[in-house]
């Protein structure tokens, strides 16, 4: 039984207007047709003003794409990305394109929600998680920030689509794949991706798949039974998958994994058992597998190097992090976490200067993270000023750095090049004094400093400086 009749077009508008999250009608160029209170409430405006407005005036802070709309109306499904509002307010930006069943007209239809509450929810989680005694070793290796274990700097959009994604495999337990270059954070992933997940009361148990030698890492992974073996403990020892019971267990480098122990592996994961060395029983064991790479397991198992039954079973879930090259907007705030972190634990205090900074900004990386790790610590130990400019920087970074920069003509990148090589040179000899100080200092070799300045006529010209003075 019904209520009676209803007009549909009033309806379709209580419908809009009374959903909890904002609802936004594009033109396939971005700008707004129609919204309702809710959305209004969100950007703090009025309907009617915000009609005709382009969508990308509303998010002037961060996590805004040029091609947001473009790329939900070629997707042919849902594009979501997160957005940072006015007032320290974020929402989940959800865009799918729609054509009209009679004139096929195309429009875009975004829910705006507000997920500031579950941003701060996921910090709490980090924050109530135990950390790691060996935290100093690990903040150098660049597997955990600054603020919490589990927290990850994301200024990119790059690094905030895998933080999102990372989020949204935290909520099952299937098998998670992270692939990237080595250094790039991969273990700063599966660690938040373990302390925002139900297991997070759980152990995160690490194994480097090759860093073990290979006879020991059947027990080491899967433990022994007392007596196992000659010379083993009398009781027995618990592998780490055992130890991960309730918990997670990540094991990096998983292509270098023998492939006997690939077996033993995919046995583990189809149905929960592990049978420990010298065993003649199995033990039922609950544990979340996450698994890490810098290789091409793809490749590997084309040429016979990984199993393919273990590859498929391990490729449910893949994430991809980005190298730091492909994503220089996280620099700036990782540089400033190093620093503030080196203060502390070195004890001095150092900045980048401006100039420095920029050069950082075009240098590759080619080891991601854990190389910017060192470069900052490097120049935070041996800086004479607590500004660290241009000249302080490794001659190999600034070279690689213009070398790498905006398109330019090639006689005039060489002149700039030649012209940063000899201000850094002049300068390091004017501080230091003696050649022999100037290359420790730069990190070459004694007789590069002498070709350098002869090269640049820089001996000549502190002479003639010293005479005039």
């Amino acid at each position: 039984m019904t209520d009676g009749p209803y007009d549909d077009g009033l309806t379709l508008t209580a419908l809009v207007d009374g959903a909890v999250d904002g609802l936004l009608l594009l033109s396939p160029t971005g700008f707004i047709l129609r919204a309702n209170d809710s959305a209004a409430g969100l950007f703090g405006t009025t309907t009617e003003q915000l009609r005709r407005r382009h969508l990308g005036e509303l998010v002037p802070r961060t996590g805004w794409e040029p091609g947001f709309v473009a790329k939900a109306i070629s997707a042919g499904g849902i594009v979501s990305r997160p957005c940072d509002l006015e007032g320290e307010r974020k929402v989940l930006l959800s865009a799918r394109a729609i054509t009209t069943r009679s004139g096929g007209q195309r429009f875009v239809v975004v829910t705006v929600r507000d997920i500031t509450g579950i941003e701060a929810l996921v910090g709490r989680i980090n924050q109530s998680t135990t950390r790691s005694t060996d935290r100093w070793s690990e903040l150098r290796s660049g597997r955990l920030s600054e603020n919490d274990a589990g927290s990850v700097i994301a200024e990119s959009a790059a690094l905030r689509a895998v933080k999102d994604r990372a989020l949204e495999f935290a909520s099952v337990d299937s098998p998670v794949l992270l692939v990237g270059e080595t250094g790039t954070g991969k273990n700063v992933i599966a660690r938040m991706i373990h302390r925002a997940s139900r297991r997070a009361t759980g152990s995160l148990r690490e194994v480097n798949c090759g860093a073990i030698p290979t006879g020991l890492m059947e027990s080491e992974l899967f433990g022994y039974a007392r007596g196992a073996f000659t010379g083993a403990d009398a009781r027995g020892k618990a592998g780490v998958v055992e130890l991960a019971h309730n918990g997670t267990l990540l094991l990096d480098e998983i292509g270098d994994l023998p492939q006997p122990l690939q077996v033993k592996l995919l046995t583990f994961l189809e149905s929960g058992e592990i049978w420990p060395v010298g065993s003649s029983k199995p033990k039922h064991v609950d544990v979340r597998v996450i698994a890490a790479t810098n290789a091409n397991l793809t490749e590997m198992v084309t040429q016979g190097g990984f199993r393919k039954d273990l590859f498929y079973r391990l490729n449910v879930l893949i994430i991809t992090v980005p190298p730091l090259r492909e994503r220089p907007e996280d620099i700036p705030p990782l540089v400033e976490m190093m620093l503030r972190t080196l203060e502390r634990r070195v004890g001095k205090r150092a900045q980048l200067s401006s100039d420095a900074l920029a050069l950082l900004l075009r240098y590759p990386f080619p080891g991601n993270v854990r190389e910017l790790w060192n470069l900052v610590e490097r120049l935070v130990v041996c800086a004479k000023n607590e500004t660290v400019d241009v000249p302080d920087l490794p001659l190999d970074v600034v070279e690689s750095s213009l070398a790498v920069g905006e398109p330019a003509e090639p006689a005039s990148l060489k002149q700039l090049v030649k012209k940063l090589e000899a201000r850094i040179v002049r300068d390091a000899l004017t501080r230091y004094g003696t050649q022999s100080k100037a290359a420790k200092h730069l990190g070459v070799g004694q007789a590069t400093i002498a070709r350098k300045a002869r090269l640049y006529e820089i001996g000549t010209a502190l002479a003639r400086q010293s005479a005039s003075e």
